[in-house]
């Protein structure tokens, strides 16, 4: 080989080696938002604007709600694995999978763990017109009158309905579901006295405490709230299976390169991990609770193996 052709060679390797090295990212990187609104969503905004500090690219909040957040999960699961499209999840990532099979999504094939963020507890609580003060009573109610007491949710398939079923096989209780187009609404029409019970998270009914407006029996976390420190969690109150909380988390495509990953995992965990963000997200009453992505992948995997048990007991089908 000449002199020329071995330089030319040369250049070419340096040049691809340079291209190889370049800096992640080099282009904006987008988050997919399966919520328009709530905590999911402020998730979103308060990543966007941290991780901004050291990606200059930019990073921008893509809000993808709609069809039980299937809308969000194909746009990432569809997009190519190199870390510029991520995926700000919710437990939506193992339900919807689970009660929508025609999508032919799996949480662990199509996706690549990077870390979770947060959590926010699901609050069991009744409207006073209901007499039971604990998960006990409320069970002894249940049973005197099957199916006779009612609960509201977000609709067939939601979290709500899904975690208001474990309570049921746990308990061995019926109750009578009551859909509503948003929790929102059902928790208003709790509120009226129009259904008995409602399962949701602390956010979404906190208003209605303190003015006795609700009551609440039992905190589906495996600590106590704070702000709540006489109410027991349902662990406390004698069924250790009943947990379930709202978590948030990030991930990216199936197949991202594993240094991509490492990289968003270790700038995701300095926002979260911020003074700034952590008084955020208390305001939300976000828990942070960082993981590394093998972690991650780990509650994921038990996550899913619990609700589909749940949705084939329950015999819950939307299709």
């Amino acid at each position: 080989m000449s002199m020329m052709r071995l330089l030319c060679a040369a250049l070419l390797s340096f040049a691809a080696a340079g291209a190889q090295a370049q800096p992640f990212p080099v282009k904006p990187i987008r988050l997919i938002l399966p919520f328009p609104t709530g905590p999911g969503f402020l998730i979103g905004q308060v990543l966007s604007e941290g991780l901004r500090d050291t990606f200059k690219a930019g990073v921008v909040s893509e809000p993808r709600s709609g069809a039980g957040g299937s809308i969000a999960l194909q746009t990432v699961a569809r997009a190519a694995p190199d870390g510029y499209t991520l995926l700000v999840a919710s437990p939506i990532l193992t339900i919807t999978p689970i009660v929508r099979p025609s999508l032919k999504l799996d949480p662990l094939r199509d996706f690549a763990p990077i870390t979770f963020v947060g959590q926010i507890p699901n609050l069991m609580v009744v409207h006073p017109s209901v007499p039971a003060k604990n998960i006990k009573e409320f069970v002894r109610e249940a049973r005197a009158q099957p199916g006779k007491l009612t609960y509201g949710s977000s609709g067939p398939g939601s979290t709500n309905h899904l975690v208001t079923e474990l309570f049921s096989m746990l308990a061995k209780v019926k109750l009578r579901q009551v859909p509503y187009k948003s929790a929102t609404f059902a928790v208003l029409d709790l509120v009226r006295g129009d259904v008995d019970m409602v399962i949701g998270v602390s956010t979404s009914v906190a208003q209605f405490i303190p003015t006795g407006k609700l009551r609440v029996i039992a905190v589906l976390g495996t600590k106590r709230k704070a702000d709540l420190p006489n109410v027991p969690t349902g662990i406390e109150q004698g069924i250790p299976e009943l947990v379930a909380v709202n978590y948030y988390g990030l991930l990216a495509p199936a197949g991202t390169p594993a240094a991509v990953i490492d990289t968003l995992y270790r700038e995701i965990s300095r926002v979260v991990g911020s003074p700034e963000a952590r008084k955020v997200f208390a305001k939300s009453d976000v828990e942070v609770v960082n993981s590394t992505p093998a972690e991650f992948a780990d509650f994921i995997r038990k996550d899913s193996a619990k609700w589909t048990k749940v949705v084939r007991d329950a015999n819950i089908k939307l299709e």
